[in-house]
């Protein structure tokens, strides 16, 4: 019987599955445990992490590691047997939820956020009135809560209804209060780097500067270093979109000096400034892919796989960098170590490992790799084409006819399926299956 510790990549994301111990890794693991402590322990979190898991990964982790035990669409839909203690406490809440005081409710949603299930999150926090946001600073939170899920659940898939609720808190939302200030980023950055939209940009920039003018008197320096790193990261898309090129270093360097300026004295602060740093530094090097300076991106990369060893996106991120220099050896290993390490994008870099061997004149080794990446995504178009391909210079007709048949088979569904009919999993493309990478971390 398959069990969480058979697989390391699902013992180190077991959270995720069955609200386990921590057991390590990455930032976003170490944010489940700090909002389900905050939870249980009727806490406060003075700040939370950045990046949003979108219910993808949840998909990719139980798929990768054949956990299907664990794939359910709600945390009470888990079978009593597989339930840990504290799965089992997150229940008891989710039963009472509608009795609870607002900001355990807030801290409930908080973890449920925090654990993919972003639909629930917005069947349990109604969408709510400007006045309503106005007049309750905690239900501006849960708004706000309600909003962040409902961008990375349909991140992607062509609809922006969120946008109307992130600015209904940016304009109602108490003035100098971080809802406000958060919600107010969150437009900088969605206009700008969703609908390239300058004038847009432009606006949400002066009013998110004004607010944070009120707020500034309040902040700690740890807050007040993290917020103006959170802030010129988001406001350097303007110099961008201007195409204006030492706007965007001064800024970008600007967001690096406060990153670096974050002195902590708790774990909570410490898992704060390490993903702050690495978002940071990340930017920092597609700003060096944009200046066409990949040596730079290759030096800013490096240091971020080794702040981050464990995420397999940097791994990707440094052999794509890698790949455009014309390094196509170490980009393969690059790409096969990236394979080791989980969701999402593991039939990504199975791929572009066997493009990489490919180039190199490694066939077989290639196939190997294309086989796996369809074994991940068997719909996955782009992967059977290259196999259809691949298949006669190896001489292997076996292999031949069955992505050939194969090849006809998806070519046909997608003849058939409309596209807004398709599966959120499926991918029907290596452009849909970067996408799908790209979009289970947000």
């Amino acid at each position: 019987m398959i069990t969480l510790n058979s697989s390391p990549i699902a013992w180190l994301n077991r959270q995720y599955l069955d609200l386990g111990p921590l057991n390590g890794g990455k930032p976003h693991h170490y944010g489940i445990e700090f909002s389900y402590h905050s939870l249980v322990n009727n806490t406060s979190m003075p700040y939370g992490l950045q990046v949003n898991i979108s219910p993808l990964f949840r998909e990719s982790l139980i798929k990768e590691t054949g956990m299907f035990q664990y794939r359910v669409d709600h945390p009470l839909q888990l079978a009593k047997a597989l339930r840990t203690e504290r799965w089992e406490k997150l229940c008891e809440y989710l039963s009472n939820y509608q009795e609870l005081p607002t900001l355990t409710k807030l801290r409930v949603m908080n973890l449920l956020r925090s654990l993919c299930f972003h639909k629930i999150v917005k069947e349990y926090i109604p969408e709510m009135a400007g006045s309503v946001i106005a007049d309750n600073i905690d239900l501006a939170r849960l708004a706000l809560c309600r909003t962040l899920s409902s961008r990375i659940y349909h991140f992607g898939d062509g609809t922006f209804d969120y946008i109307k609720e992130i600015e209904t808190i940016a304009n109602n939302a108490p003035s100098g209060s971080r809802v406000k200030i958060n919600a107010s980023l969150q437009l900088v950055v969605e206009y700008a780097k969703t609908f390239g939209d300058l004038a847009a940009t432009e606006f949400w920039f002066e009013a998110v500067t004004k607010e944070i003018q009120n707020l500034k008197s309040s902040l700690n320096d740890f807050e007040y270093n993290l917020l103006m790193s959170v802030y010129y990261r988001s406001v350097s898309f303007i110099p961008f979109l201007r195409r204006d090129k030492e706007k965007v270093v001064e800024e970008m360097s600007l967001c690096e000096s406060y990153a670096r300026n974050l002195t902590c004295d708790n774990e909570l602060q410490e898992v704060v400034a390490r993903e702050n740093l690495s978002l940071c530094i990340e930017s920092r090097s597609k700003e060096a892919i944009w200046l066409k300076n990949l040596d730079l991106a290759e030096e800013r990369v490096r240091l971020i796989v080794q702040m981050e060893p464990l995420e397999p996106r940097y791994h990707l991120e440094l052999a794509e960098v890698l790949t455009k220099q014309g390094k196509i050896e170490e980009a393969a290993k690059v790409y096969r170590s990236a394979t080791r390490l989980g969701p999402p994008g593991t039939p990504v870099a199975w791929f572009m490992a066997g493009q990489c061997h490919e180039k190199m004149g490694e066939l077989e080794v290639a196939s190997d790799c294309y086989l796996a990446s369809i074994q991940i995504e068997p719909e996955a178009i782009s992967v059977v084409e290259q196999l259809s391909d691949l298949a006669p210079r190896l001489g292997n007709i076996a292999l031949k006819n069955w992505s050939n048949l194969r090849l006809a088979e998806l070519q046909e569904m997608q003849r058939k399926l409309k596209p807004k009919a398709r599966s959120r999993y499926q991918s029907e493309s290596l452009s849909e299956l970067k996408r799908a990478a790209d979009k289970a971390l947000v």
